[in-house]
């Protein structure tokens, strides 16, 4: 078992870190089409947003990049980094990412800080032998 945990291992870790790299440049730049590169194709993303956004569905990848779309518009990320102190936790279907995003809204100028759980999946291209890429299967977030 533990040759098999080390082989996940090697073969998530160099995922994860491409993927996170991905994550904060769409969250820095405000950019939902980066954000939606990380998207899955077939499958939909559950989506838990608290106040001031109050969301909580699941959504197709088009309409993850329209909501996505809407919160960059309203929002402008002052920080959003992922936590190194808090490991992913990795079981055999994915991992879930811990990670820190503080924005201003745009409307009114109030600040908001959250601390977003994303629950990432290796997913590979249907008739491809490309390598599998992390794809976002759940962003859940509370106000800190």
């Amino acid at each position: 078992m533990n040759a098999f945990a080390g082989l996940v291992l090697s073969f998530i870790l160099p995922l994860i870190n491409q993927f996170n790299f991905s994550l904060e440049s769409a969250f820095l730049q405000n950019d939902p089409a980066r954000l939606e590169q990380l998207l899955p194709l077939d499958s939909p993303v559950l989506i838990t947003l608290p106040e001031p956004f109050q969301v909580s569905d699941f959504f197709s990848r088009q309409q993850t990049f329209q909501i996505m779309k809407r919160l960059f518009r309203h929002t402008s990320t002052l920080e959003f980094f992922v936590d190194q102190e808090n490991q992913p936790v990795i079981d055999r279907k994915g991992a879930i990412i811990q990670a820190r995003w503080s924005a201003t809204d745009r409307r009114d100028g109030r600040k908001y800080l959250f601390r977003l759980y994303l629950y990432v999946f290796p997913e590979k291209p249907s008739g491809q032998n490309n390598l599998s890429r992390l794809k976002i299967r759940e962003i859940r977030a509370e106000k800190r």
